[in-house]
């Protein structure tokens, strides 16, 4: 049987990102919530990955998300030096409700390396509803924890 998070990211392009088949598990933080004060927000479950990447690993993933953005219902995006920089999709609802991906990226502060997030929402939140709950001066940060 597979994981919640699994079942409900099928069928999205960049899943590979998520299970750990773009870059390595060992180089990557994940968070996966579900229930409890989320439902304060709409959300039923959030599942993100955080991880410092390469030039070939960010190409992969920018074309994964762009691949998913094909699909999406609803869509806001941001190109950098022809690499995708930023992206809120909506994608089409699924079971449990509304679906919804965001992607962001920042190249570290001495240029070695870039650091991505990519962050899957359900519930019955919106597109429109989680861009007005995302601060309009929010940075990706590139510090280890």
């Amino acid at each position: 049987m597979l994981p919640l998070a699994a079942r409900s990211q099928d069928g999205l392009r960049s899943r590979p990102v998520f299970d750990g088949g773009v870059v390595p598990k060992d180089r990557i933080v994940e968070t996966l919530v579900k229930g409890g004060y989320l439902k304060d927000y709409g959300i039923t479950m959030f599942h993100s990955v955080r991880m410092d990447v390469d030039e070939a690993e960010l190409q992969r993933i920018s074309d994964l998300v762009q691949e998913d953005a094909r699909n999406a219902v609803s869509k806001e995006m941001e190109i950098s030096h022809g690499l995708l920089s930023f992206a809120l999709l909506a994608l089409t609802p699924g079971p449990d409700g509304n679906r919804l991906l965001g992607f962001q990226s920042k190249p570290s502060d001495d240029g070695t390396s870039t650091s991505v997030i990519l962050v899957y929402l359900e519930g019955e939140t919106s597109l429109t509803d989680l861009k007005k709950s995302i601060p309009t001066n929010f940075k990706l940060s590139t510090k280890r924890l």
